[in-house]
């Protein structure tokens, strides 16, 4: 009636897609604690200059990965797709009715990549709400394991702008541009309120991941096309779906496609239709790849995505062929997050493809290399079966990577509680390496209760303080001198932040500068001391300084935040 709600054309500037949870069945933000965060979090890209930058884990190990200025937000008008304003909602639905009788609902189920795909950015709203009706504790987390909300994140990153901001304060805004910066999981085994609309999505996921790479091979992204055609398996699993095997199709001297004159010099040795009975054959064809050795401009060689992929069928065959099992990427992946010098093993087990991996162990594949041992990437990923397997290999449960970071600590930083439990079972750690977990869940994004008390549970201190001589290798002290000079001359990030406030830091600090507000109140009731000052005179208040505290966080530390 008021004229605000317009059908959006690309004509009148930018549109910004608001992924969220809904905190109540009839109502996404019943108590109006997720529009304030959302009206803040849009003054400050719009009225202020700067940037919103990639993730501290991120950019240390991709420093190509770049941020997105607050110029790009301001420079046309900016209109929000918000589905509770912009889907005609029924009530008692957060999505149109289940009676699906006029086709209504498997509208606005297909309707949703294309949504996304005309919204210039996505925006995820993550903060921390402690809803008693519904006796749960809203975050990032368990956004992240919503299966509506993995469909939406999925549109994205797999839609033409795979960026995206999550924002879980009204200032902590940050860049997700890499799957490592923010695990998550396929869409089939995200979390259901109706069990039903799991099994909608398979056609959605399928046209999704299909799109993606028509894209990437129009654009003649060949590394782009050969991730997504790899990763298919990861994308559809739990839904009823299969993957597309045959996207390039056969040609001749005298027909040879639009799509195959994609793949460089398509000559006749490349257009030559593979053998069925040829995995390694179909799969060099379908990939573009003249042979087991080439190296694409990514830096990865066919073995790499055939352990991406997880076949077993491809990886065995190219081993079989002399694929070298510990021939590694040669760049950084800004995509995926990954840093160079990746091998196969770190792949499969990055993916959870434990068979594969098994081969590629049996074939002498290096446990140990590059910026991390395996270890350390199956305990990123949460892959219990993967530790399992590298600890009867020989592999070291107490490893580090090049910055003197333990799997251990990995894991509490991803928030893998599983593979953490995992080991803690394979090892003694000491409490000084139980601290150091403590702190590093609340800088990345494992800040929950649930891990905080088990940590402290373990005689973890709760207010273990990091020293940078101490707690990290040489590599990681340069690192930390750099970025730290990078944040006085004022080139500020998430990482020059960091690396600024790092020495002195306690847990509490770091739950507070990364606004992980789960964790501040957990720590709070473990005891925490809210007096310590780090190497920059700061307390952990400092840290929420112009930023709004969440109420539940007002009424559990109450002490704490009158002190900000």
């Amino acid at each position: 009636a008021r004229g605000e709600l317009v059908v959006f054309e690309e004509s009148m500037g930018n549109a910004l897609f608001v992924s969220h949870q809904w905190v109540a069945k009839e109502h996404p933000d019943p108590d109006f604690e997720q529009m304030p965060v959302l009206q803040d979090a849009l003054q400050h890209l719009l009225y202020n200059s700067g940037s919103v930058s990639p993730d501290w884990v991120t950019e240390s190990f991709v420093p190509a990965a770049k941020g997105i200025s607050h110029q790009e937000f301001q420079s046309k008008a900016l209109f929000l797709w918000y589905d509770y304003f912009s889907v005609p909602q029924l009530r008692g639905s957060p999505l149109p009715a289940a009676n699906d009788s006029n086709g209504s609902q498997a509208k606005a189920i297909s309707s949703i990549p294309a949504y996304v795909a005309r919204c210039r950015f996505f925006l995820a709203l993550c903060p921390t709400i402690d809803s008693s009706a519904q006796d749960k504790v809203f975050t990032q987390s368990s956004w992240s394991r919503r299966g509506w909300c993995r469909l939406e994140r999925a549109a994205r990153e797999l839609s033409a702008y795979d960026s995206w901001i999550l924002v879980q304060g009204s200032t902590s805004l940050k860049m997700i541009g890499t799957v490592l910066s923010f695990g998550s999981g396929p869409v089939g085994e995200g979390e259901f309120t109706v069990e039903d609309d799991r099994l909608k999505l398979a056609p959605v996921m399928q046209k999704i991941v299909n799109r993606k790479l028509t894209l990437s091979l129009q654009a003649g992204d060949l590394p782009a096309y050969r991730r997504h055609l790899n990763l298919q398996t990861l994308y559809l699993t739990g839904l009823k779906a299969k993957p597309t095997c045959n996207v390039i199709p056969s040609c001749d001297a005298n027909m040879c496609t639009p799509t195959c004159n994609v793949i460089p010099s398509c000559d006749d040795a490349m257009c030559k239709p593979a053998k069925r009975d040829d995995p390694v054959a179909s799969f060099l064809y379908q990939n573009g790849f003249r042979g087991i050795s080439e190296k694409d401009s990514a830096g990865f060689r066919p073995l790499h995505y055939a352990a991406m992929s997880g076949s077993l069928h491809v990886v065995a065959g190219l081993l079989a062929q002399q694929a070298n099992p510990n021939r590694r990427t040669t760049k950084a992946e800004p995509k995926l997050g990954f840093p160079p010098w990746m091998s196969a093993l770190d792949m499969a087990m990055f993916y959870k493809h434990n068979d594969a991996a098994r081969l590629l162990i049996c074939a002498q594949a290096q446990l140990d290399g590059g910026t991390a041992p395996a270890m350390i990437i199956a305990a990123t990923s949460n892959n219990v079966e993967g530790i399992r397997l590298l600890r009867a290999s020989g592999g070291d449960p107490l490893a580090k990577n090049l910055f003197g970071v333990s799997a251990l600590v990995s894991a509490a930083g991803f928030g893998s509680l599983a593979a953490m439990e995992e080991l803690l079972a394979q090892a003694q750690h000491s409490p000084h390496e139980l601290g150091k977990a403590l702190l590093d869940s609340m800088a990345i994004c494992g800040g929950s209760a649930e891990l905080v008390q088990r940590l402290v549970g373990l005689r973890a201190d709760v207010d273990f303080q990091c020293d940078i001589r101490r707690d990290l290798s040489r590599l990681g002290r340069l690192l930390v001198a750099a970025q730290s000079l990078k944040h006085r001359v004022g080139k500020p990030t998430t990482l020059s932040a960091q690396s600024y406030h790092i020495h002195g830091q306690t847990p509490l600090m770091a739950a507070m500068q990364f606004a992980q507000h789960e964790g501040v109140a957990a720590l709070i009731a473990a005891g925490a001391r809210t007096d310590i000052r780090n190497c920059r005179n700061w307390t952990a208040a400092d840290f929420a300084r112009g930023a709004a505290v969440p109420p539940f966080l007002q009424m559990h530390a109450a002490s704490f935040v009158s002190d900000m």
